[in-house]
Parts: C-alpha cells; sequence; structure tokens
C-alpha cells in the first residue's frame, strides 16, 4: 500500500507537574502490582503455607512467592471465586483514572462516592450469586465468607431463586452508579451488535442479494463474470413459474396425454401414414375432419318411412293394425258346450272350462 509523503512534524515533550507525575508513578506501580496478584492467584497451591494453614517445609509452588500465597489464600477465604476479578478492577481504574485527566483543580466528590458505592454492590452482591449458584474452590467457599453470610441471610427469608433476583437487580445498579451507562443504552448496543452478526451470517449463507431493486438487477445483467452472464435467483423463481404454468396448462387441456400414445386419448389426430394431423393444443384442425373440427357430419337422405328422420309418430300404424284384428274377431262365434259329467261324492267339484271353436270369416258375396 502507497503512503502519501508528509512532511516530519516536530514532537515536542511536554513536562509534567509534580502532581501528575507522581499520579503517573502511581498507576504504574499499581498496574505492576495488579499483574504480580494475578500471578499469585493463577499459581495457587493449597499446599503452600499460607494464612489458613501451615506446610511442612515443603517447596513453595505459588509464583508470588510466599507473600503471593499467603494474599491468595485471604483473598480466596474472603472473596472465593470473585478474587480472580480483583486484579481486574484494579488495571480497570488505573486506566480509567489515567485517560480522565482532571485540567482544574474541581474534584466532584459526590461523583466519587457513587462510584465507590457502585464498586461496593458489584462486590458484594458477586460474591452472594457465587455462593449460591457456583460451586465451592478447594477447601474455600464459592463466595468466600461475605458469598456465605449472603447466602446463609437470603435463603431462608427468599429462597434460591428469589435470592438471586434480588442480587441481580442490586448488581445491575452498583453497574449503573459505578460506570454511568444506561441499561437502555446497554440494551439497544447488545441489538445492535446482534443484528449486526445474524445479518453477516445471513450474507454468507445466501447466495443472491434479494433485497435489491429491479434497477440493481439490470445493472447486473450488464456485467459478466470471467465472461460467464449469472444467472440470478429472480431469474431462476420466475423461469420456474413459467414451466409450471405450462405444465398446469398441458395437464388441464389433455390429462391423459401425457401417459398415452393413442389418438383417441392423447389430443393427437393421426393419418393412415401414422403421421400427426392435428394437435390439441396450438395447431388448426381439419375442417373436413368431424371429431375434432367441430363441424356436422353429413346428413343422410330422407326417408318418409323411417319414424326416426320423417317426424311422424310411431303409434299410427299399431293402431291401424289393432283396428283390423277388432274387426276380424266379430266374426267369431261360439260353439256347442260339451257335455260335463257329475261329480263323484266326496271329491271335489271340477269347474269345466268352455271351449270356442272358431269358423272362418266368410268371403265377400257377389
Amino acid at each position: 500500500m502507497s503512503q502519501e509523503y508528509t512532511e516530519d512534524k516536530d514532537v515536542t515533550l511536554t513536562k509534567l507537574s509534580s502532581g501528575r507525575r507522581l499520579l503517573e508513578a502511581l498507576l504504574i506501580l499499581i498496574a505492576l502490582f495488579a499483574v504480580w496478584l494475578m500471578a499469585a492467584l493463577l499459581s495457587f497451591n493449597p499446599s503452600d503455607p499460607s494464612w489458613s494453614q501451615t506446610a511442612w517445609h515443603e517447596p513453595i509452588h505459588n509464583l508470588g512467592g510466599a507473600p503471593g500465597a499467603w494474599l491468595a489464600d485471604t483473598l480466596f477465604f474472603i472473596f472465593g471465586v470473585m478474587a480472580y476479578t480483583i486484579p481486574v478492577i484494579i488495571v480497570g481504574g488505573c486506566w480509567f483514572a489515567w485517560r480522565h485527566q482532571s485540567t482544574d483543580d474541581y474534584i466532584d466528590y459526590f461523583a466519587v462516592s457513587l462510584r465507590l458505592i457502585g464498586v461496593l454492590a458489584l462486590i458484594l452482591t458477586s460474591c452472594g450469586l457465587a455462593a449460591i449458584n457456583a460451586d465451592d474452590i478447594w477447601y474455600f467457599a464459592s463466595g468466600g465468607v461475605i458469598g456465605s453470610l449472603l447466602s446463609t441471610t437470603l435463603q431462608p427469608l427468599l429462597h434460591s431463586s428469589g435470592g438471586t433476583i434480588m442480587l441481580l437487580c442490586i448488581w445491575a445498579a452498583g453497574l449503573t452508579l459505578f460506570t454511568g451507562w444506561s441499561w437502555v443504552s446497554i440494551a439497544e448496543k447488545l441489538g445492535g451488535w446482534l443484528l449486526n452478526i445474524l445479518t453477516f451470517a445471513s450474507n454468507r449463507t445466501r447466495r443472491d442479494d434479494t433485497w435489491v431493486d429491479d434497477e440493481e438487477y439490470d445493472d447486473e445483467y450488464d456485467e459478466e463474470t470471467d465472461g460467464v452472464q449469472r444467472e440470478s435467483r429472480r431469474a431462476r423463481i420466475l423461469r420456474g413459474a413459467l414451466a409450471r404454468r405450462k405444465r398446469l396448462a398441458e395437464k388441464f387441456s389433455n390429462p391423459r396425454g401425457r401417459q398415452t400414445d393413442a389418438a383417441l386419448f392423447s389430443g393427437k389426430r393421426m393419418d393412415d401414414d401414422e403421421d400427426i394431423q392435428y394437435s390439441a393444443r396450438g395447431v388448426a384442425a381439419d375442417p373436413d375432419d368431424v371429431l375434432f373440427s367441430g363441424n356436422r357430419a353429413t346428413q343422410p337422405e330422407y326417408d318418409e318411412y323411417d319414424p326416426l328422420l320423417n317426424g311422424h309418430s310411431v303409434t299410427e300404424p299399431v293402431a291401424a293394425a289393432a283396428a283390423a284384428t277388432a274387426v276380424t274377431q266379430t266374426w267369431a262365434a261360439s260353439a256347442d258346450p260339451i257335455m260335463q259329467t257329475p261329480p263323484m261324492p266326496g271329491a271335489e267339484p271340477v269347474v269345466a272350462q268352455p271351449t270356442v271353436e272358431w269358423q272362418p270369416v266368410p268371403g265377400p258375396q257377389t
């Protein structure tokens, strides 16, 4: 990367005042003490001689030596696991004091007292939360002596869940007093970071940018990557929709056209050479084709004797035949009845049926 040439600027060393020199020297010593204290806490060994126990002339394993072993044991006894946060708090206080260099002689003691109260609330509530919800460390209570006192006082009154909620509320108030941050601003910051993370993750997993305007798509079509134009997601969706619409149109116009090759069911008209003459979609039908053209079939010749075509009633010849039969029956005469035998006693009488003898119809007289 190229860098513009700039003229050398004269850097002048300003002399600090006596009070400022003392303050910066003190801050450096306190920061070094915090580093040494963190090393002593991390290298704590229960077998080292300390305030709570004695050892049998064994070598000291603590990196801070005998003072580090004694101090680490004391801090663990008082604060429990929260002793690890003490060096961090010390370094943070040094950084805050160095950054906020006051040029005037006025000191806001009320603000300083609020910060001290906030620090005290943070330490006490953190020890109480550790005593209620964390496991013990070595032979020390998880919250130290402070946490044990708070937990034994709150649990009979509020139980574990109630005590935890109350300590969390006091901890939040202490953080506001110490830092001056508003929890509304903290929530907005956290929400902004979360949205940025989700947006970054979604952009990494998404192939195309769908939240663009149509004009931006026009610009993308003009540009080509490595000589090959990339099809956008919108174009793929439109192409799939058109293909689906085409399939649905073919399905409703010819439901069985894709399942059979027969001319009757496939929507096609074949000639003698098995060539397609008519397709059900997009091709005009032959006007002479009765099945597909919609024209009426050729009318047959008129037959006056056909009752289906001439329009006469079919009951007229039947009525004429019935009248001729009735005239014929008038010439029939009954014959003499046959003598009947009287019934035998004890037997059921038999009803005799009369017999009718038919005589021929006399011919016409001349």
